[in-house]
């Protein structure tokens, strides 16, 4: 075949079209800034950032977030405000004030003896007032017991903050350690599960060479079916313990949990004694803090009642000028008074005597409950403290319980794999696996909470 060849000489290249491409650039990038966006503010609400949080963590979070604490904080912050003006009433008042007007009166007119006299201008005029005053209180008895007052509100409501600050650090700390106890037992349920699986397979071989029966193999796939139940019930509260952490913490309920796991020792190391424990509740928890604060308060109000059997004395000072200006004249007049005022209630008909008859009695049943809030404390400390002991002691007797599990499931396979032992004896084998198992899995969890009561009782963390 010939090659055909075109003359080039003819042809000439066409001018290039002005190029677009930064326009096209630029378009493009706001394209995707703004789908950026759009996905952004579109995003539904349970695309929620997931981290990883440890137990200190979780506490620091929920301290700071969570609403309780949150209004706790703001109470202790008004208990501050009030003493803050109970200590500003010591203080002088110093006032300033001022008035600007202007004025018009008609003249009036009055006929004596034929004759009209008038009174008064016919033109407004302006006046001006001005007054600096202070007034200093030289002997006023209820400010020290109101004071007194304020300060111990003040200590109250932050001892409050403290008390809800534990319970929720208890709180957060039964929380996490559910769901970390769920998410093990999730594991365990899998666990069953696939001995279930594993010995349903080995059931379903031996109906097939002759060695086992039907009845057998029934039994079996009811050991799997229970399993799979369990595994779903396991995988629920695995989610409702999620949701319950979140909700102490004061997250979305929809938030990703992810914990790094840690605890579950079983163990404590220098578990003090109980009357160790007792003195330093005493000393530090907030409960037995406020009782003590609340028979001061009892006092103050006391001696606040008392205080109406004395006078009161007071400095009064004021400077001030007055000025007046008409067409026709002006005028200009400052003045300054320095003056001690006194008052004295002599008799009100008795209600003094028995506003103070009310204190006293008020003070009185405060004290009478000291015994009982004291046997409380002790009480709380010595529940948790024999709590705690109890449940270190069942970890061992848990820990052989489930190598004897373990054990006897190996023993029963090989049994009935060899023929001596029924399908009966290996289904029961299992099922003792699995409770001993999730008894000890109960007991460690009961462990970190009964640690973390041992801290909620005696006010601070000393586990």
């Amino acid at each position: 075949m010939n090659n055909i060849k075109l003359p080039t000489s003819n042809f000439k290249t066409a001018p290039k079209a002005p190029t677009s491409k930064p326009f096209g650039i630029w378009f493009l990038v706001f394209v995707i800034c703004f789908e950026i966006g759009c996905l952004r503010f579109a995003a539904p609400a349970y695309a929620l950032e997931s981290y990883a949080l440890n137990l200190k963590g979780s506490i620091a979070l929920a301290l700071k977030q969570n609403p309780a604490v949150q209004a706790g904080r703001k109470k202790a912050e008004a208990a501050g405000a009030k003493l803050n003006q109970a200590i500003g009433a010591f203080f002088p008042t110093i006032s300033l004030d001022g008035s600007l007007s202007r004025s018009y009166t008609q003249p009036s007119s009055v006929v004596f003896n034929g004759q009209v006299i008038t009174f008064g201008l016919n033109d407004p005029q302006t006046t001006k007032n001005f007054q600096a005053s202070l007034s200093q209180p030289l002997f006023v008895a209820a400010l020290l017991p109101g004071y007194g007052l304020a300060r111990k509100g003040a200590e109250l409501a932050d001892q409050d903050l403290r008390k809800i600050s534990l319970e929720t650090a208890f709180s957060v700390t039964q929380a996490y350690f559910s769901v970390i106890k769920a998410g093990r037992s999730v594991k365990l349920a899998q666990e069953s599960k696939e001995m279930a699986n594993s010995h349903l397979k080995q059931v379903r071989t031996m109906v097939s060479a002759g060695v086992a029966t039907r009845a057998d193999f029934l039994r079996a796939e009811v050991q799997v079916a229970n399993s799979d139940v369990a595994l779903t019930k396991a995988r629920n509260a695995l989610e409702l313990a999620k949701d319950a952490f979140n909700n102490v913490l004061g997250n979305d309920l929809e938030q990703p949990v992810e914990l790094e796991e840690e605890g579950f020792a079983g163990e404590v190391a220098n578990l003090p004694e109980y009357k160790t424990l007792l003195s330093q509740a005493f000393a530090s928890r907030p409960d037995w803090q406020q009782y003590l604060l609340a028979t001061g308060l009892s006092q103050d109000n006391l001696r606040l009642a008392q205080t109406e059997y004395f006078p009161t004395v007071m400095l009064n000072a004021a400077s001030g000028n007055q000025s007046v200006e008409n067409p026709l004249y002006s005028s200009s007049a400052s003045s300054w008074s320095v003056a001690g005022a006194a008052s004295w209630k002599l008799f009100d008909g008795l209600g003094r005597e028995n506003r103070i008859k009310e204190a006293s009695a008020n003070l009185e049943a405060q004290k009478a409950t000291e015994e009982q809030v004291r046997n409380g404390v002790a009480l709380e400390v010595r529940d948790a403290y024999l709590t705690l002991k109890s449940a270190l002691d069942m970890i061992g007797s848990m820990r052989k319980a489930v190598d004897s599990a373990e054990e006897s499931y190996k023993v029963s396979n090989l049994r009935f794999a060899s023929g001596a032992g029924t399908n009966l004896e290996v289904i029961d084998a299992q099922v003792s696996l699995n409770q001993a198992r999730y008894n000890l899995l109960q007991a460690l969890f009961d462990v970190e909470v009964a640690k973390a009561k041992i801290n909620k009782v005696v006010g601070k963390e000393v586990l």
